[in-house]
């Protein structure tokens, strides 16, 4: 897939079909506007291609939305790949780009610049200075203009609840895993660098390795079953169990993913890890001493392997 980080496209990638979004957390509702995007691209025997922003636009204007990213630009980058895209636009969410009106954005970018063919978007898009245009806008330009064909993706829902953004991240912020990875289409993923600990775990017969996942959403404190992969050293996926939190027994600072891998033992400082998560064991608590804390330890790694067997089975 290549990637293009402006307006300016090769000529090979004119007159595609191309989706538009943010895609944070590419869910199911996601899925079906690349799906169509796809579909469209097969039936007129041209490319098909992403257009999304970095970053999120919530991002951008509230500092206070800094820990609220359900997929960053490598993961993103890896889905849309798995779907066998042609290309991928990323631009710079910025003051620049944030002056642009909604119809210099149909006319100069994807008209002009772009080139396109096909335009398709999800139900609720919006775009252009103070969000002034909608998928109304665009499919009247379409519709008088004959430019490019404009195709929307109608909501998508599961067990009669809407599928968004939004409601994934406060399933995550509730500990409610198996919901909102239903929502995903996938387990919900974070991939980061190994960094050093306390050493805490090991101290107490459980080696781990600590991470920073602060970029993220934020996520339940407690205890997760996760499936881990370490893709620059081994191709295998490990399962283990996650504390995520202040760890309050030992006071840290700051939140941190610790995770024990099971049935692992090699160093990989600095070495990046993908840690999906697939079950929320329990939540977050104080324990009176390390002794204590090792005991619930070993309860729920009992109860992660437990429930491992249950969700493959």
């Amino acid at each position: 897939m290549k990637v293009f980080r402006s307006f300016k496209l090769s000529s090979n990638f004119f007159g595609s079909a191309l989706a538009i979004g943010n895609f944070d957390g590419i869910h199911m509702g996601h899925q079906a506007v690349l799906d169509k995007t796809k579909k469209i691209a097969n039936l007129n025997n041209t490319k098909c291609g992403v257009l999304t922003f970095e970053p999120h636009p919530k991002c951008f204007f509230k500092k206070k939305f800094n820990n609220f990213r359900l997929t960053k630009f490598r993961e993103k980058f890896v889905i849309f790949d798995d779907f066998e895209l042609d290309f991928m636009i990323n631009i710079k969410f910025d003051k620049t780009f944030v002056s642009i009106t909604a119809k210099e954005f149909i006319q100069k970018k994807l008209v002009e610049d772009l080139k396109v063919n096909h335009v398709i978007t999800g139900f609720d898009f919006v775009f252009g200075n103070k969000k002034s245009g909608d998928v109304s806008l665009i499919k009247n330009y379409s519709q008088k203009t004959k430019e490019f064909n404009y195709f929307e993706v109608s909501e998508i829902r599961r067990s009669k609840s809407e599928i968004s953004s939004s409601i994934i991240r406060n399933l995550l912020e509730t500990g409610r895993i198996i919901d909102a990875n239903k929502m995903l289409g996938r387990n919900w993923l974070i991939n980061s660098r190994v960094i050093l600990g306390k050493q805490n775990g090991r101290k107490m017969g459980f080696k781990t390795v600590n991470l920073n996942i602060n970029s993220y959403c934020n996520l339940a404190y407690g205890v997760y079953l996760v499936k881990i992969e370490i893709p620059k050293l081994l191709k295998k996926k490990f399962f283990g169990i996650a504390n995520y939190g202040m760890k309050p027994t030992v006071e840290n600072k700051s939140p941190l993913l610790e995770v024990h891998i099971f049935d692992f033992d090699q160093e990989i400082y600095n070495y990046r890890v993908n840690v999906e998560f697939l079950n929320f064991i329990r939540s977050e608590k104080k324990f009176e001493s390390l002794e204590k804390l090792r005991d619930q330890i070993i309860k729920d790694i009992k109860q992660a392997k437990n429930d491992r067997l249950f969700l493959h089975n």
